[in-house]
């Protein structure tokens, strides 16, 4: 009990010192209430804009009800769009989750059988090739696989739509949208978490416990996934919650390349245009989406290994 409290509160931390961030960048990067009225507005209405937005305040008081808000969900109004910036948040994190979450099942899906595989056929040519691909999808840079896969499905084979999201014409339609900007997406945890998982199974395969069942005449694969293969899910799993946070951080520029209207194209969007408040909700909300992950994968720990537990 007393490591949870102490991780839930290492991820308050974390969160206070986004929120932190956020509210210095309005002091950082501009005079707000410029932004929100241009330049050219009159000193009238520039002095009265910024009573509004409440920013003649000492910046103490302006940082505390900027906590007190925030704690509460709210981050005020876009300066380019004048919504609320929370509701932008949540309708924009339902597009991003629609390329994350297939992204993470696929990777999942794919390193876990294929790092098994190139664990038990170590330095055979299957190896070999599993360790390259990892290697190559691990190094590639992701706006540079989005755009190969623009230029050759899209482009040269017209397999698939090159861009966008379309909802109203089926389907099937729709998963052509999303299907190469998940499978980008997908590519880097993917060859992190294979790789993490045939290191883990080889050093699992080589324990005493592992070396015991064989000696007993146990089936080589249910040694392998009964036994290593559970074991080996401890570490994988820490990386699994890390490679989530790496999708989100992905997808800025995944999102921006095929013109996905989710998170990371809003967020990259608003720090062009200097949009403060949706950069500082961005913020906390990727900070408390990096939390929440971490104490899920901590408290998974203590369902895979009892030890932990203890």
């Amino acid at each position: 009990m007393y490591y949870f409290l102490n991780r839930i509160a290492q991820g308050l931390v974390v969160i206070f010192f986004a929120l932190t961030l956020g509210f210095l960048l309005v002091f950082v990067i501009g005079d707000p209430v410029l932004m929100r009225v241009g330049e050219d507005a009159s000193v009238e209405m520039i002095e009265r804009y910024r009573s509004m937005m409440g920013l003649d305040r000492p910046i103490y008081v302006q940082y505390i009800d900027f906590m007190a808000r925030a704690v509460q969900g709210d981050f005020g109004l876009s300066y380019r769009s004048q919504q609320d910036v929370s509701s932008i948040l949540i309708s924009r994190l339902g597009r991003s989750a629609e390329l994350a979450i297939p992204a993470i099942i696929l990777a999942l899906a794919v390193s876990i059988p294929v790092g098994v595989l190139s664990a038990i056929k170590r330095n055979t040519w299957i190896d070999y090739v599993a360790r390259v691909l990892a290697l190559i999808g691990q190094a590639a840079p992701q706006f540079w696989v989005a755009i190969m896969f623009i230029v050759i499905f899209a482009v040269a084979l017209g397999w698939m739509p090159s861009s966008g999201r379309v909802t109203d014409q089926g389907f099937w339609t729709y998963v052509a949208h999303m299907a190469m900007p998940t499978f980008v997406l997908a590519l880097t945890p993917m060859a992190y978490l294979t790789r993490m998982m045939r290191s883990t199974v080889l050093e699992v395969i080589n324990e005493d416990y592992v070396r015991t069942a064989r000696a007993k005449g146990l089936v080589e694969s249910r040694i392998v996934y009964y036994h290593a293969v559970r074991n080996a899910l401890v570490p994988y799993v820490t990386l699994t919650a890390l490679q989530v946070g790496n999708v989100i951080a992905g997808s800025m520029v995944v999102e921006s390349v095929f013109s996905w209207p989710g998170l990371g194209r809003l967020f990259m969007n608003s720090i062009r245009q200097l949009d403060i408040p949706v950069v500082a909700g961005g913020l906390a909300l990727v900070a408390v989406i990096y939390v929440v992950l971490n104490l899920l994968a901590d408290l998974s720990y203590t369902l895979l290994d009892p030890r932990v537990r203890n």
